[in-house]
């Protein structure tokens, strides 16, 4: 079996930490000779990381009669996702496009649509569930440890962590700040635990708390206050169909002693569990006693983002779904639209 041939779409940060980095240990599964690029910086790219056969692409109508690529990595700002993701499937290309999906459920439901109709694989790049110590948690959930879970709180929240590259602080380019950024990956590892993504009523409220506020003590350095267009802050609760209920908290900056990222907490009718990081705490009652375990797992965003591509790139070539598939996204979207919703009307919305 020939090895995949892959094409990188938007030429930034995610493309080569995320994705570009994590190519040389995967070589069994693409070739470099059929490495494209699309993008500004497709040409320092192709002599960065490409080999003398890597090729640079003028537009996707190109990319796409290209019959070497079998799929194509979407790392392009938010608002460019739903376009070049159709367009990759409806040209025969297997898609992994980063996350957001799209910034709006009704563009990630055209991208869900694409993939049906193509019968091409899509899946976004939610790389949260694939740390070691989510996956274990999931085993527990799904084999009914915890009981009924009818509450999750996530919360992905930094005491000052605003990104000053790219587009992030852009409402047209990104679709919002926080929430959209951080709070996808809370809501997508919270739903997959709860297995249900079917959103019946969401209260949310977004804030800009300390965007006025710029700060040489930021992880990323100062930023500009005149360009900070979106939410650094943002709360919410959903009903889900389920019954259960969850709460989601997502800031880039804001008053906390230390970050509170990828943390969530499960309460279900036999026991409760929280995840931080790499460890796993279960709690309960045993024999008449409290009980609490904890588990110290892998929690390193590099391990989990090489999971994710690895997964994609075994399920292209075995024709396969993914363990984030479209459609569970699609509900992602319907969350982060209800709560941008709730936020902008300030009052609950009913799906």
């Amino acid at each position: 079996m020939r090895p995949l041939g892959l094409a990188i779409v938007g030429c930034g940060a995610i493309a080569e930490s995320k994705y570009l980095l994590r190519f040389s240990s995967l070589k069994s599964f693409h070739d470099a000779a059929c490495l494209g690029f699309l993008g500004g910086r497709s040409s320092v790219y192709r002599e960065k990381w490409g080999a003398p056969g890597a090729v640079v692409y003028q537009s996707m109508d190109e990319l796409t009669d290209d019959g070497r690529i079998d799929a194509v990595l979407i790392c392009t700002p938010n608002n460019t996702h739903a376009d070049l993701t159709v367009a990759a499937l409806r040209g025969g290309k297997d898609v992994l496009c980063e996350k957001p999906m799209a910034l709006s459920a009704a563009d990630a439901a055209r991208m869900v649509q694409a993939a049906e109709e193509s019968g091409r694989i899509l899946t976004i790049g939610h790389q949260s569930r694939f740390s070691p110590a989510a996956q274990r948690l999931h085993e527990l959930c799904a084999s009914g440890a915890l009981g009924e879970i009818y509450y999750a709180r996530s919360e992905m929240l930094r005491r000052r962590g605003v990104p000053t590259w790219g587009h992030f602080l852009s409402r047209e380019r990104q679709g919002g700040g926080c929430l959209i950024d951080l709070g996808t990956h809370a809501i997508d590892l919270a739903l997959w635990m709860l297995g249900d993504f079917e959103p019946v009523y969401a209260m949310g409220a977004t804030y800009q708390g300390l965007a006025d506020q710029p700060t040489k003590a930021n992880r990323w350095g100062e930023w500009d206050a005149a360009k900070f267009e979106v939410e650094d802050s943002a709360f919410g609760t959903v009903r889900m169909a389920g019954g259960a209920t969850l709460e989601i908290a997502a800031s880039w900056a804001l008053n906390i002693p230390a970050d509170r990222e990828d943390v969530l907490t499960l309460c279900g009718t036999r026991g409760g569990a929280t995840l931080y990081g790499g460890k796993l705490s279960i709690n309960g009652v045993r024999d008449g006693a409290f009980f609490e375990e904890t588990f110290d797992l892998a929690g390193d965003w590099e391990i989990a983002s090489r999971a994710q591509l690895l997964d994609f790139l075994i399920c292209v070539r075995e024709r396969r779904q993914p363990l984030v598939t479209a459609r569970e996204s699609l509900g992602v979207s319907r969350v982060l639209d209800a709560l941008y919703r709730s936020a902008a009307e300030k009052r609950p919305v009913q799906l």
